[in-house]
């Protein structure tokens, strides 16, 4: 894109001239759901496909980007909902702001030039507790609507934010309404079965999955349920959010399988003639380990393909060395064989992500897959000396406190992990190819995105001990510009996910707090 296009597209976006969805460039932005709100970023991961990529442009210097503003929030912020645009006139601001979920706390954050600024906070009705620590992935996965309403959760409650004054970006807000799922279609309470993954549907719906696998379609006033649960009578491991597409597929991974519960507009079904399936991935026996939140695939499912390219579901899988696994998402095609003995029609790939070492024995990532047109880059969370490291106890609560250490530790030079590895779907052959890979560039522990418009892959990354934003050329791997940040502790992306926002900048949640690197 020229850098007038590219200006333009700004000046019309940032104006409320055209619409988020009409600023894609390539032909690979995912259809656009319209009870979303219309902005950079209204959900976790960007958008229902997961994808975690951008139409909008980045950052193509360290000079775009300016030092990074910060506020304390609380601990563990995963990602930020940016709002739509409020409206502007007499007394009215416009603008847009970021709101927030962390551990026992819900936020609105107002992005000036002179900084962010918290315009409001409120703790969650069961607040923050060491026994909450458990399950630090229940209300990490948010999204806001296009009436401006934030949707989070509290253990097995669904909650809807909402300005007092909607007219008002400065508003305080306040709790709208909640939603506690019924024990009846749970395998536990709050504290064994929480909410863990979010999303929304085209129409209009909240789709929810629990940790030990209930899956739950929600009306957005609440009103009104259907549930399906998956696996046995314990259920199965939900450690990840969900992903959905405009068809009524909602796609759950869990420690032993990916599924696609399919939503009919009436009712909840894992019948494959309404287009459900499920398929067995090879989840690695329960391999665990520093910086692991669950069993099995450690990435919320990404989907792949729009129109009528060849159309996937992707994770990584759990295997010593993680494979990247593509499933056919809709019918698979009927000259389709088995990859290998035993494993089902539904994969179309697994290759492994060894970061261009075919002799090595162990790969780590705990990420969701960053995922463009046919395009798919993992980061290693391999991290190294780990016998310095706490180690999994078994206990989730034990296990998400020495987890927090492994990650609060991850930047420091002899733990950090090294490596990103990008694969692309080859349509002709049908298979799944390296595309290139990057051993210099560390993105140690947080969630990479990239730039369809400037065509540049980015990461929070570290070097030299201090945190800095990581920048890869998508189309080579070569490294174009490393912004450093610091070498305070505060600036820790903490599994958050890297963000480009609708004025050029970068936008990461980090331990305690939020930073952002205005475009300059």
């Amino acid at each position: 894109m020229s850098t007038r296009n590219r200006l333009l597209t700004l000046i019309l976006f940032a104006a409320g001239a055209v619409p988020l969805s009409a600023t894609a460039q390539d032909g690979f932005e995912p259809p656009s759901n319209p009870y979303l709100a219309d902005s950079a970023w209204p959900m976790s991961h960007r958008t229902p496909y997961a994808q975690g990529s951008s139409p909008l442009p980045g950052p193509e210097s360290r000079h775009d980007l300016e030092s990074p503003d910060y506020e304390g929030t609380s601990l563990t912020n995963i990602t930020l909902a940016t709002s739509p645009r409020y409206p502007s006139g007499w007394f009215r601001e416009g603008g847009r702001v970021y709101w927030g979920s962390s551990f026992g706390k819900v936020y609105k954050l107002w992005a000036n030039e002179s900084g962010l600024s918290k315009i409001d906070s409120l703790s969650k009705p069961s607040g923050a507790s060491l026994s909450s620590i458990g399950n630090a992935t229940s209300g990490a996965y948010t999204l806001v609507d296009n009436e401006n309403t934030f949707y989070t959760v509290d253990g097995t409650t669904v909650l809807a934010y909402q300005d007092r004054w909607s007219w008002w970006r400065g508003s305080p807000i306040e709790l709208a309404r909640s939603f506690e799922l019924p024990e009846s279609i749970l395998r536990g309470d709050a504290s064994s079965d929480p909410i863990v993954g979010m999303n929304l549907l085209w129409d209009g719906k909240l789709a929810l999955a629990t940790k030990r696998g209930t899956v739950v379609v929600l009306s957005r006033d609440f009103s009104s349920y259907w549930s399906v649960q998956l696996g046995g009578s314990d259920g199965e491991e939900i450690s990840n959010s969900i992903a959905a597409d405009e068809n009524g597929g909602i796609y759950v991974v869990s420690e032993n399988a990916m599924y696609r519960v399919q939503w009919t507009g009436s009712r909840l079904s894992l019948d494959p003639a309404t287009g459900a399936w499920q398929a067995a991935y090879e989840n690695g026996e329960d391999q665990t380990g520093s910086g692991r939140l669950g069993a099995g695939s450690g990435s919320t499912p990404s989907l792949m393909g729009t129109g009528n390219q060849d159309r996937f579901v992707v994770i990584t899988d759990g295997q010593p060395v993680a494979h990247l696994v593509l499933f056919w998402r809709d019918e698979i095609p009927a000259d389709w064989d088995p990859i290998a003995p035993g494993k089902s029609r539904r994969i179309a790939a697994e290759v492994p992500v060894n970061f261009g070492d075919p002799n090595r024995d162990k790969t780590v990532s705990e990420q969701a897959v960053l995922v463009r047109g046919y395009g798919a880059v993992v980061v290693s969370n391999d991290y190294r000396n780990t016998d310095l490291l706490p180690d999994s106890s078994g206990n989730d609560v034990i296990d998400n406190i020495t987890n927090g250490i492994t990650v609060a530790l991850s930047g420091w030079p002899q733990h950090q992990p090294w490596g990103v590895h990008k694969f692309r779907w080859n349509p002709d052959t049908r298979e799944l190819e390296t595309d290139w890979v990057n051993n210099d560039t560390s993105c140690p522990n947080g969630i990479p995105t990239m730039s369809a418009s400037s065509q540049l892959f980015y990461c929070v990354g570290a070097r030299w001990g201090a945190w800095t934003v990581e920048a890869l050329d998508w189309n080579t791997g070569d490294h174009r510009f490393r912004k450093i940040l610091g070498w305070n502790p505060l600036y820790n992306s903490f599994y958050a996910g890297t963000q480009i926002g609708h004025d050029g900048s970068i936008v990461s949640g980090t331990t305690f707090g939020v930073m952002e690197m205005d475009g300059d």
